[in-house]
């Protein structure tokens, strides 16, 4: 008798995530994904999320595949367990761009522009008595 323990953990990142998790355990573990503290089925496929799962006893592996971004800050989480115990690894995924970015640096270069504008234009009516 064996607690299931993590052997191996990868993840890859091209057009797609790509992560994949073994673990060995006596009896032989079962795998489960969660993503967003929800379970993902076990050899189900849906729009953006696909997982497949083999066991070959000892062994337990297991691949997730996310064909679409992730919101922001979504956890998931791979799960190998058996009645002599239970070991997880937890991965953040943060989406590659954010769409908040440029629009924050438009927004604070016009908000320097019209702050600018305004100085320089309080600074000229100050002077004209001056000249």
């Amino acid at each position: 008798m064996a607690p299931a323990r993590l052997l191996y953990s990868s993840c890859s990142l091209e057009k797609t995530l790509l992560c994949s998790c073994s673990f060995y355990g006596t009896p032989t573990p079962s795998v489960q994904w969660w993503m967003g503290g929800a379970p993902v089925g076990a050899n189900s496929v849906d729009s953006s999320v696909h997982v497949t799962s083999t066991i070959i006893a000892p062994w337990a592996n297991s691949t997730i595949s996310l064909t679409e971004q992730p919101k922001m800050s979504t956890s998931l989480l791979c799960e190998g367990k058996n009645q002599n115990g239970t070991h997880a690894l937890s991965i953040l995924l943060m989406p590659r761009k954010s769409s908040f970015l440029p629009q924050t640096f438009m927004k604070g270069l016009i908000q320097g522009v019209v702050y600018g504008a305004i100085a320089a234009s309080l600074l000229f009516f100050c002077l004209i008595p001056l000249m």
